[in-house]
């Protein structure tokens, strides 16, 4: 392993965000990934990309380990740890994010095993904090908080719970998880595949529409991630991304352009409570029943850190709006870079308003 730099603290001194003048991100050149070294880039931070490996862990090994074993991929972690070298900061955003995908040892490897390896290689470059960004997803039918608690409804909110219960075994460096709720851009599959719901005779909520939904932008999540890399002073094991505002009828009427269905409460809950039946054959099956759950009746969540740090972020009606009509224009030409988040994406394969219920609500 090549010879690694020391961090000199009076580079981290200072009131409100410390002048942090260098930050890691892995998964760079993904959909989250993306915004956060834009955000970076406009705050004057060097953003340092490093690619994230890719990892194979069957379920058996991630479910039989209290932690990752101490001689586990030292190799990748000695070759993390000398692309990690400089680094103030690490900010992990690699990862699989599909939330339809089913049980794989690329998923737990990517999900369950890598933040854990990314933690011990910043601890080795004497990097002072990681991010990394976890998902919602894990918390399954629970209110959202900032607890440990979860419960896993799919692979993908399985590999997720593990990963966050793996990196919480890790002293040795000050770690955060941060837990994205639903993410849309006008690049996001996943955010035209519910428009293109919203805008179908099949948009419907419970009762009046006015529950709570935890919907958010991802210029918002990139905000978010971006000052627990950059904020003096001590922030919690694992922080959730504040609540906008947004309801289940408001969602589907900025997306769809027009009022959805709405279902009386009774006839909704038989409804979810069928297809809860339905999800009990497997862990996909039931994925798919809490979605179409959240559609319906939407999902709580407890105010948290971010939210008490003033962070919580306007609605902006105006910005979800403005998804309904982007994405119809011409493709880019160009190859896919840092702005990419702000570029419609044409070409997503169309999905029929069924489909569109099972695969909007993954991060």
């Amino acid at each position: 392993m090549p010879e690694l730099s020391a961090q000199q603290a009076g580079d981290l001194a200072g009131p409100g965000n410390r002048p942090v003048k260098k930050v890691a991100v892995l998964g760079s050149s993904g959909f989250v990934g993306r915004a956060v070294v834009a955000e970076l880039r406009s705050r004057g931070v060097e953003v340092q990309p490093v690619a994230a490996p890719r990892l194979s862990w069957p379920l058996t090994e991630a479910l039989r380990n209290d932690s990752v074993p101490a001689d586990l991929h030292r190799d990748v972690v000695d070759a993390l740890a000398a692309q990690l070298d400089g680094a103030h900061v690490v900010i992990n955003t690699a990862g699989l994010p599909d939330g339809s995908a089913p049980d794989s040892a690329g998923l737990y490897g990517g999900n369950a095993l890598l933040p854990t390896l990314v933690a011990r290689a910043s601890a080795l470059v004497n990097a002072n904090r990681l991010v990394h960004v976890s998902s919602a997803a894990a918390q399954g039918a629970m209110a959202l908080d900032e607890t440990s608690r979860t419960m896993p409804f799919s692979p993908y909110s399985r590999s997720k719970a593990i990963g966050e219960r793996l990196l919480q075994r890790e002293n040795r460096i000050d770690a955060v998880i941060y837990r994205s709720t639903w993410v849309h851009d006008v690049d996001r599959p996943n955010t035209r595949a519910l428009i293109r719901l919203a805008q179908s005779r099949m948009s419907c909520v419970a009762g009046d529409g006015t529950a709570p939904t935890p919907q958010v932008l991802i210029n918002d999540v990139a905000t978010a991630i971006v000052h627990l890399g950059l904020v003096n002073g001590p922030v919690p094991p694992i922080v959730l991304q504040p609540y906008n505002g947004m309801t289940t009828g408001l969602l589907l009427r900025l997306l769809g352009g027009r009022e959805p269905l709405h279902l009386p409460p009774r006839v909704a809950r038989y409804a979810t409570r069928c297809l809860t039946a339905y999800g009990r054959t497997s862990l996909n099956a039931n994925a798919h029943a809490r979605r179409v759950d959240m559609l319906l009746f939407g999902k709580r969540q407890t105010p948290g850190w971010l939210a008490d740090q003033g962070l919580a972020p306007e609605l902006r009606p105006e910005a979800w709006e403005r998804l309904r009509t982007a994405g119809t224009g011409p493709a880019p030409t160009s190859a896919p870079g840092a702005d990419a988040v702000a570029r419609p994406r044409t070409g997503d394969s169309h999905t029929s308003g069924a489909d569109a219920s099972n695969r909007y609500l993954t991060k």
